[in-house]
């Protein structure tokens, strides 16, 4: 058995045990091939490098939050997401990437994969009493394909749309918000 066919045995093996386990638990998921990827494809960002194209499938907007405290901004808006997470319907498995030193610095990172494992960003910038939201997607190939963080790089020209999805996203954590947001 060469190198290749092992490999090849290995992600049939890991995609045919994330389907079973999805249809065994019926909870959102990614698979181990996606969640590899997802860091490589975080730092890339092939389909947010051509400024016209990023706008088909990207939404950014600023808010501003009545409270002074950094503390108390940063737990409003974590509230808020982990409520849109539990209530999430779509079959999109959100994985928050925060460490304690990024949200002292005021940053949290959302990797949201879609069903079909396609992978969508939002990420949060706290400076003051405003918050910087950015949600995009980040490539034209999803995440399941092995080898579509790179495979992405050279098809970062294509145009695609998100049906609205970046923007829903936003607009359902700010509607989870116990505090009002000022939208702009």
């Amino acid at each position: 058995m060469g190198i290749r066919a092992f490999v090849s045995a290995v992600l049939v093996a890991f995609i045919v045990g994330d389907i079973y386990r999805e249809n065994r638990m019926g909870k959102p998921w990614a698979s181990v091939v996606s969640k590899v990827q997802a860091p490589v494809q975080n730092f890339l960002r092939p389909a947010v490098w051509v400024p016209g194209l990023r706008n088909l499938h990207s939404h950014r907007e600023t808010w501003t939050l009545p409270s002074d405290s950094h503390q108390n901004n940063l737990e409003s808006v974590l509230g808020a997401l982990m409520t849109v997470i539990k209530e999430d319907k779509s079959g999109s498995f959100w994985d928050v990437q925060k460490n304690d030193l990024q949200v002292a610095r005021g940053f949290i990172r959302v990797f949201v994969y879609t069903r079909a494992e396609w992978l969508d960003i939002i990420e949060l910038t706290f400076k003051g009493t405003e918050v910087q939201v950015w949600s995009f997607s980040s490539g034209f190939l999803p995440l399941f394909i092995p080898f579509a963080c790179v495979l992405n790089v050279p098809l970062f020209w294509i145009p695609f749309l998100d049906n609205g999805l970046n923007k829903h996203r936003i607009n359902k954590i700010v509607k989870a918000m116990d505090v009002s947001v000022d939208r702009h």
